[in-house]
């Protein structure tokens, strides 16, 4: 499985010290990245026109000289405006300079406001700009010189192609850094940053290519994940196992072609524990959710006194009231759906079950008010998921809804922290979490999902998943970011505007998946 790994500034400086520690030089680096830059100028490049590279004055500055000196490789003019002295480049960064002039770039320098017209005459001149002024490294708000160039860059109506990281955009959050270059195109270096997904950081990224592979391997960068759970600076640790992309490959793992024989047995039976006076849609939802990933039978167990509003709206999913005995031989659990608060003495009994489980929506309002149910969760030996929104988040951290969003990565490890499960928190690139500290992000999605139901179709979704697990070879981790992104991706589709539509959606797409058709997701 092809797979792209997610860094922080942090690990990156990690990975690349293993890496020259291991024999690798820091100029060859900086070669092979200036050589990947090249390459994507050149396929993205409008015309064969002057290339102008706006450099700053460390390493993302050097990665761009060392493009510049690889486009004149192919003839293409290139013009380097420096913000820096030149004189004052040292190390790494000052031999690609030697061999920029040698192979006849045009170098100049920009380094004070007045000489921001320096920026201005050769940006007027370019094709196609490269931002190389700030990579993952920058943690203060840009502003003077910097900020003005910015601003040059955004206003010039040229292409920008940024080297690692829109300049000015905070690699581990996202966040515009006072301000920032609007890229049309982003080359990560090494590996994906946060940056490219959180926060603002995917308005400024533009099209996001293919990393560049530059020599650090694999194993350096798992070394980089392990070396921030080993850190003695709180503000640069964050300990995790492994971080990457959810992509195509997941879902292919997750929904094989169906045996001939198959029989709806071999596809798992869900139960949906949800639905009160006013929400007795929500459980449904989950329901439809639920056939839509491919179960073979969905029950919902409802309250007594809303069972016939529940089992009369229902020709698929088989309804059954608390009060009856069915639920009992429930082997996959999708717990919470509309409920609403007072169940708790059933969710406890359902926590010390064996079954598989999924709590949504009022089974984590209720978590989050319950010590008690909050230890039954955290000694429970089988498989479980809680699947919170950003409030739900808060208020199963005991935070606000801004501390979640303004660091999605820390909240989604400290849910699972704190409660010893699989975690989804959901929202704009929503996060899975596993216990042992992976995190998948998920970079499909669509604001169009930002409506009443759309969570309680993926709750059941994934206990859809929990049902089957088993025969079809695919991992806990590609069964339930599967889900997530097939969601997601459903959701993209236009012409939808309910919950139900959506499931529907769903079921084609997977059933595409399924048939062996690439084309259909």
């Amino acid at each position: 499985m092809s797979i792209t790994r997610i860094l922080t500034a942090a690990q990156m400086r990690r990975a690349d010290e293993i890496t020259i520690e291991s024999g690798v030089s820091g100029f060859d680096l900086m070669d092979r990245a200036g050589r990947a830059v090249a390459g994507i100028v050149l396929e993205k490049i409008p015309d064969y026109g002057r290339v102008v590279v706006i450099a700053g004055p460390g390493n993302n500055g050097g990665d761009g000289i060392a493009a510049a000196h690889h486009l004149r490789k192919y003839r293409i003019p290139v013009t380097v405006v420096s913000l820096a002295p030149v004189d004052s480049i040292t190390g790494d960064c000052k031999a690609h300079v030697e061999l920029a002039r040698k192979s006849s770039v045009k170098i100049r320098e920009a380094t004070t406001l007045e000489g921001l017209c320096e920026v201005e005459r050769w940006l007027s001149r370019s094709v196609i700009v490269v931002d190389a002024i700030f990579g993952t490294g920058l943690c203060r708000p840009l502003d003077g010189l910097m900020a003005e160039t910015v601003a040059k860059i955004n206003a010039c109506d040229r292409p920008v192609l940024s080297i690692d990281i829109a300049s000015g955009i905070c690699s581990d959050s996202g966040s515009v850094l006072g301000c920032a270059v609007k890229a049309n195109y982003t080359l990560p270096i090494a590996a994906s940053k946060w940056g490219h997904w959180l926060n603002q950081g995917r308005d400024y990224t533009g099209l996001l290519v293919k990393v560049a592979d530059i020599g650090i391997t694999d194993e350096t960068i798992c070394a980089s994940w392990h070396a921030s759970c080993d850190c003695e600076d709180d503000e640069y640790c964050f300990c995790v196992n492994s971080t990457c992309l959810i992509n195509d490959e997941y879902l292919e793992a997750a929904w094989p072609p169906r045996p001939r024989l198959s029989h709806k047995g071999f596809f798992g039976h869900v139960w949906v524990f949800g639905g009160s006076t006013g929400y007795t849609g929500a459980p449904q939802l989950a329901g439809l959710g639920a056939y839509a990933a491919g179960a073979g039978l969905a029950s919902i167990v409802c309250p007594d006194e809303v069972w016939s509003v529940v089992a009369s709206a229902n020709l698929e999913v088989m309804a059954h009231p608390e009060s009856s005995t069915a639920w009992h031989k429930a082997r996959a659990i999708v717990a919470g759906p509309g409920w609403g608060m007072g169940r708790d003495a059933l969710l406890t009994r359902l926590l010390e079950g064996d079954c598989p489980m999924v709590l949504d929506a009022d089974a984590l309002n209720m978590l989050a008010a319950s010590k008690p149910l909050q230890e039954k969760l955290k000694a429970r030996q089988v498989m479980t998921v809680i699947t919170p929104h950003p409030g739900e988040a808060a208020r199963l951290l005991g935070c606000d809804v801004g501390a979640v969003q303004d660091d999605r990565k820390q909240a989604v490890l400290d849910l699972v922290e704190r409660y010893k499960c699989w975690v989804v928190l959901k929202g704009s690139e929503t996060l899975v979490a596993s216990p042992e500290r992976d995190i998948y992000l998920n970079p499909f999605g669509t604001p169009h999902l930002a409506v009443a139901g759309s969570g309680d179709v993926l709750s059941g979704m994934i206990g859809a998943q929990l049902a089957r697990r088993k025969g079809d070879g695919a991992t806990i981790a590609e069964l339930i970011s599967s889900s997530v992104a097939l969601h997601a991706k459903a959701g993209a589709h236009g012409g939808w505007y309910l919950a139900g539509e959506l499931a529907g959606l769903v079921a084609e797409a997977r059933q595409k998946i399924e048939s062996g058709d690439r084309k259909g997701h």
